[in-house]
């Protein structure tokens, strides 16, 4: 009973493949080429996004308090401010990453890394440690 419930599972399985493939190959046939022109679209978005990471970071290296020389309050809150809007901004294209990243996979690219957004991030914690510090120093 067993060997004969293998080959009709093995029959089946077969005859499934042979149906699929009758049924569904001329649809893959006549939607690669859009498959295509959409992969092309979404590598352009890539080099787009990298660009504009690439900016950002070097706009958050630029503008961010890496270096304490006075404190007073004043400092001490626009420092704040600053991380804050840097972090609100590191999270909405860490998102968009997430967005690109599924297109990746759906179209079969390789997927980007974005090690840059990863550096931002954990200088963004580092940033707001240094900055608790010098708070709690100046109280």
């Amino acid at each position: 009973m067993d060997e004969d419930f293998l080959v009709t599972l093995e029959t089946n399985k077969s005859q499934l493949k042979e149906v699929s493939e009758k049924a569904l190959g001329p649809v893959k046939e006549s939607i690669l080429p859009l498959q295509n022109q959409e992969a092309q679209n979404i590598k352009g978005r890539l080099a787009r996004f990298g660009v504009v990471v690439q900016e950002f970071r070097i706009k958050f290296q630029n503008t961010l308090p890496y270096h304490v020389a006075e404190t007073s309050q004043e400092i001490i809150d626009g420092a704040y401010n600053m991380i804050s809007a840097f972090y609100i901004e590191t999270c909405k294209l860490e998102e968009e990453a997430r967005e690109l990243n599924n297109l990746e996979t759906l179209f079969d690219l390789q997927r980007s890394s974005y090690k840059q957004l990863k550096d931002c991030k954990s200088e963004l914690i580092s940033l707001k440690e240094m900055w608790d510090l010098v708070a709690l120093i100046d109280m």
